[in-house]
């Protein structure tokens, strides 16, 4: 049981230095947590987001909130989809 609770320990400090090589270490959980799931997967839109499990505790609006936080900070970008116009592709913005 210790090795586990050391094992998870040090992914959390693991995971906190890259977010803050990101310059993440400032921003809210669900921001950090959109902007990780933005930039490992394609095709992300705000809908893919909340029917991920993972984001299953979060509303809609803090998701929301969250994508309109790191668009207008210039870390992602939203692009219009080719399929449905309706949709906004976020992706990273290198």
């Amino acid at each position: 049981m210790k090795n586990t609770i050391n094992k998870l320990f040090q992914l959390r400090k693991s995971l906190d230095e890259c977010e803050k090589e990101f310059g993440l270490n400032n921003y809210s959980e669900v921001e950090r947590a959109v902007f990780s799931f933005i930039t490992s997967n394609s095709n992300v839109t705000i809908t893919s987001i909340k029917k991920n499990p993972y984001f299953s505790k979060y509303s809609l609006s803090t998701i929301k909130r969250a994508v309109l936080f790191l668009t207008s900070n210039g870390l992602v970008n939203a692009e219009q989809s080719s399929l449905d116009k309706r949709e906004k592709i976020l992706v990273f913005n290198q």
